[in-house]
């Protein structure tokens, strides 16, 4: 999968909490987060610090894994800064 964008990667991180049937004081609890610092990175990724993401994507066991346009089967990134 891939994800192109903050909001992409909260609903990926929400999803997988909720496949996991945890809340977000049990991801936050895991890692040592307030439950309202996983509440805001799932409806605000846009400030999110990385160490923050970081022990989020950790506590839904997740990884990241970043590849070179080269190995996006020729995708173009679409989006403005």
């Amino acid at each position: 999968m891939f994800i192109r964008s903050p909001k992409e990667l909260a609903m990926l991180v929400a999803s997988q909490r909720k496949k996991l049937k945890l809340s977000q004081a049990d991801v936050g609890k895991l890692v040592g987060l307030k439950q309202q610092t996983v509440s805001d990175f799932e409806n605000n990724p846009m400030g999110t610090k990385l160490s923050t993401l970081f022990h989020i994507l950790s506590a839904v066991k997740l990884d990241m894994r970043v590849l070179t346009k080269n190995d996006t089967s020729n995708s173009k990134w679409k989006e403005e800064w």
